[in-house]
Formats: C-alpha cells, sequence, structure tokens
C-alpha cells in the first residue's frame, strides 16, 4: 500500500485540475493513463483511491477556514471582512473555491466507484474491492455533508462528471442528500472498512471513521434546519442514532485521549492515537497547509518567512469564557500564542514581546489573543507548513456522546458526565510531569438538561478551538443560539462597531455561488438560498 502523505507529489503531474473558467467538473486523469486501460489490477484501483485524498487535502485548505472562522463570531482580526460584518454574496472567491473543491472531491471518488465496481472477481478480491469502494463513499458522503451543511440545497452527482451535459445537474433538498447519498454512503463504508491501518496507510479511513461521521450526522439533523426555521421532527430518533454511532467508537477501544493536550498539535506528531479523520500534508510549496499562516501573528517566526497572517484570531469573549471558567486550564497555554505563561509574542524582527490581550497595557489592534495550534517556522512559503488537519479527535467523540445521551435521556447520566470527564481529566494532567492540576475540574453531577446541554456546547468550545466546529454547532442549536453568541461577543470587551459581528439569520447558511448558477443550465437565479 501506498502510504497517503506521498499522493499529492505522486500526483502532481497527473491530474488535470477544475478549471474556473470551465464551470464543471473534469475527469481525472491517473499515470497518463485513460480509465479504460487504467482500471486493470487491485493495485491500480488502490493507487487511484489513495490518489483521491489529494482533493481531501485541496478541501480544507484556505478557502473553508476564512467563512467557517470569521462568520462565527469568535474570531476576528484588526479589520474587518465580508465574513465578519455578514455582508458576504454569491460571488466571494472563498464560497466559490470551497464549492468547486467539494465537487472536485465528490467526481474523484465517483470516478473510482465507477470504474472499481466495473471490475470483475477474477481482477480484484471481493473484500479488498469492498474496502475501496467503502473508502471512496466515505470521502464522497463527507464531502456531501460539509457542503449541505454550508449550502442547504446541492446538485446529486453520483456518477464521474465526463462531459458538458454530465455537469447540468439541479439542486436536490438538504433532506434528500442526506437520505440518497450521505446516510448510505457512510452505513457502506461503516459496513466495509478496517477497523484499524497499518502506519504505511495512516490518513485512509476507518470504520471508526464512518461511525464518528455518522454520530456528527445524526446530532446535526436533530437540530435546527435554516430553511424551515424548524427543529427535526425526528430529533428523538436521530440524538439516539448520533448517540449509538458514538459509543461504537468509544467501545472499540481503537482510540485514546493523547495524554498531553500540547502534543496534538506538535510538529511531527501526527496521526496520534487521538485522530479519527486528519487530512494529511507535507511541508511543501504545492503540498503543504495554510493553517499557521492564517492563525499565527506577523512577525512572530511561528510561519513562514517570520510570521504569519494572524487573520484568525480568538475574541476577547472567547478567551474570558475559556479562562474564567477554568483558571489554569492548561490548554489555554496550549491554544493561545504565548511565551513563558504571557498572553503575547516576540516579534522577532524588531526583537521585543508583543504582549497582546488579555495584559492590562495592549494595542487596540492587538486585542485579540492568536491560536497556537499550527506552528511551523520552518514552512518555506504561506502554504506551505507541514500541520495536519484533524477534522475529527476523539475528545470530539466524547463530547458528542455525552450531549447525545443528555438528549436521549431528558438530562444527563453516569455515562454522559463519565465521557466529559474523560476530556477534563486529560486537561488537568497536563504536560503529565508534575502531577494533576486544579483546573479544570469535573462537574458537579446536579446539572440539568439544559445546563449540561449549555456546559457540552462551552466544552466543545473551548476544547476544540479554532479546528473549523464552532460555526456548525452554533447553527444546529438554532437561531435563538446563533444570534445571542454574537450579540453577547459583540458586546463584550473592546470593539468598535466596525470589528462588530454581522448578525443575520441567512448568514446560517452560504450562498449558491455565482459561478455555479451562470454555468449550470439545470439552476437558475431563482434556485438562489433565501436571502442572497
Amino acid at each position: 500500500m501506498k502510504n497517503i502523505k506521498y499522493f499529492i507529489l505522486t500526483l502532481l503531474a497527473t491530474t488535470v485540475l477544475y478549471s474556473c473558467s470551465d464551470g464543471f467538473l473534469k475527469e481525472d486523469v491517473y499515470d497518463f493513463k485513460t480509465n479504460v486501460n487504467f482500471y486493470l489490477t487491485a493495485e491500480d484501483a488502490d493507487q487511484a483511491m489513495v490518489g483521491t485524498y489529494k482533493y481531501l487535502a485541496d478541501f480544507y485548505r484556505q478557502s473553508m477556514i476564512e467563512p467557517l472562522t470569521q462568520n462565527t463570531g469568535a474570531f476576528l482580526k484588526n479589520r474587518t471582512t465580508v465574513y465578519m460584518s455578514g455582508a458576504y454574496g454569491a460571488t466571494e472567491k472563498e464560497i466559490t473555491q470551497t464549492w468547486q473543491n467539494g465537487f472536485k472531491l465528490i467526481n474523484g471518488c465517483n470516478d473510482v466507484i465507477y470504474n472499481v465496481n466495473k471490475m470483475g472477481d477474477d481482477i480484484i478480491d471481493a473484500d479488498v474491492k469492498n474496502s475501496i469502494l467503502g473508502e471512496a463513499r466515505f470521502l464522497r458522503g463527507w464531502a456531501y455533508f460539509v457542503l449541505v451543511r454550508m449550502y442547504m440545497n446541492l446538485p446529486i452527482k453520483l456518477e464521474p462528471t465526463q462531459g458538458f451535459e454530465d455537469a447540468m445537474v439541479g439542486l436536490s433538498s438538504s433532506e434528500d442528500i442526506y437520505e440518497q447519498v450521505i446516510v448510505p454512503d457512510l452505513e457502506f463504508a461503516m459496513d466495509n472498512l478496517p477497523y484499524t491501518r497499518v502506519a504505511s496507510d495512516n490518513g485512509r479511513v476507518t470504520k471508526g471513521a464512518a461511525a464518528a461521521a455518522l454520530a456528527k450526522v445524526y446530532m446535526t439533523r436533530a437540530g435546527y434546519n435554516p430553511m424551515t426555521k424548524e427543529f427535526s421532527p425526528s430529533a428523538s430518533d436521530y440524538w439516539v442514532k448520533a448517540r449509538d454511532y458514538a459509543k461504537f467508537v468509544m467501545d472499540s477501544c481503537n482510540y485514546s485521549l493523547v495524554p498531553d493536550f500540547a502534543k496534538l498539535w506538535e510538529l511531527g506528531n501526527k496521526n496520534t492515537s487521538e485522530s479519527i479523520l486528519e487530512v494529511q500534508y507535507l511541508r511543501g510549496v504545492v503540498t503543504g497547509s495554510a493553517y499557521s499562516k492564517i492563525f499565527t501573528p506577523s512577525k512572530s517566526g511561528l510561519s513562514a518567512k517570520g510570521g504569519g497572517w494572524g487573520r484568525a484570531r480568538m475574541t476577547q469573549k472567547s478567551y474570558d469564557d475559556f479562562a474564567g471558567k477554568y483558571p489554569g486550564d492548561y490548554r489555554i497555554v496550549s491554544t493561545i500564542v504565548n511565551i513563558d505563561g504571557l498572553s503575547g509574542y516576540n516579534d522577532i524582527k524588531k526583537n521585543k514581546f508583543v504582549p497582546v490581550y488579555p495584559t492590562k497595557k495592549y494595542k487596540k489592534n492587538q486585542s485579540w489573543p492568536y491560536i497556537a495550534k499550527w506552528t511551523d517556522p520552518d514552512a518555506p512559503d504561506n502554504f506551505a507548513a507541514d500541520n495536519n488537519f484533524i477534522v475529527i479527535r476523539y475528545a470530539d467523540v466524547l463530547l458528542m456522546f455525552a450531549e447525545a445521551e443528555n438528549e436521549v435521556n431528558g438530562g444527563p447520566t453516569d455515562a454522559a458526565y463519565d465521557a466529559v470527564d474523560m476530556v477534563l481529566e486529560r486537561a488537568r494532567n497536563g504536560d503529565g510531569s508534575s502531577g494533576e492540576l486544579e483546573q479544570p475540574a469535573n462537574w458537579e453531577r446536579t446539572l440539568t438538561q439544559d445546563e449540561f446541554r449549555e456546559a457540552v456546547f462551552n466544552e466543545r468550545h473551548f476544547e476544540l478551538m479554532g479546528e473549523l466546529k464552532l460555526w456548525f454547532d452554533l447553527v444546529r442549536l438554532g437561531w435563538d443560539k446563533f444570534r445571542t453568541f454574537k450579540e453577547e461577543d459583540n458586546a463584550h470587551g473592546y470593539k468598535p462597531a466596525a470589528l462588530q459581528a454581522g448578525i443575520y439569520e441567512r448568514n446560517m447558511y452560504y450562498p449558491i455561488p455565482s459561478l455555479e448558477i451562470s454555468s449550470n443550465d439545470a439552476i437558475s437565479v431563482t434556485d438562489q438560498n433565501p436571502g442572497y
């Protein structure tokens, strides 16, 4: 098996990329062979499957990061953006690229599914075939799951796009997308993927990834639908499924919390025991990631060319809520850019310490802490860092289980508290060298259902800070939560009107890109999402 670490490098010269001017997705070509003569052996099928992960890496690049952080109300920078103000429209570059990258991944998976399905038993063993199909269907189902939460209505494409007419597919409702694509794909993946992978296959999906993804799917379906402006009438059934799929991951014993929270973000410490779905990047101009550049401060030496852009910073309220709830929490100094326990960074060009909030003396344009989870001082360029991106990790699953268990039982059970306690205990363990810290303490087991729900939301916000989860959580918890979260953040601390988050109901989803509408004859301007 080919190590997925090297998938981008091996396909650079052999993949035909999407052209924005074309307006539709093109067929992918592997190793200068056509699909007619490529899928001749099981190794060919495996090589094609590995190659598809390139599109997963592209999906999680800068175009997705900016809308999902800056539209949460929990991240700002020292000047406003359309995502902060809520004034973005259907022509924004990031909105278009995220749509395109998602459908590149979908089309790559469709190519594998179509061709591997045609391979006979004399060419490929049935179990190997189903495992590859499970892998492709997982990635297709996951791509649709991300896109449906962002754009709501989408074209359903289950065969490779091979020409102009194939690209002209109208929009289907989010409910149809869940029922016809997402759930069947992820269920097939769970049935056919292996429980574990050998080290050389790190990054390739497993049965546990499919179960964790299904838990997220059913938590989302149990929540708020921004189009209907209602919570799901089937919420009780969906919460049971969410809990059971999360419990499957826990009972598999294939995952565990990394003892030292900071080690999750340490360069070179990839694909740990906590990782369930992790996007693979390699330091390099084409193969690297942009996370260190987007999150770390300029001139700090924490990213390429001396420092990052600081484009996504934690707001004062997010910091104060975190530090106020759990003063002394080890995760604070592991999440925030700091030196010697102080909130700030070294300006390597001026050779001085630059304090940021919450220190008493700070410049107003430096009044939000920076996220420290992704740093790479040796990155050769802005988008060339060595940081992987963990899409799902075990702590996320434990918190999903706790939330679902609370909903299923009309209040928290011991099992729900136990799952949260594991996350809190890991944080109290610190780096493991000085004994258990005092914070964060376990919760008193006296919370009501509503109190526990809010506590889990806050814990997800703290534990998963900056990991592209918050916007999705806010949307599924409903318009009241989405609105009040932003209102309270706007009202907290120093925040002039120009830096306050816009609060519009339409920002619970994104517009269908104008390019898709103009180039797809099956979609018209009347199909645009409400408010755009």
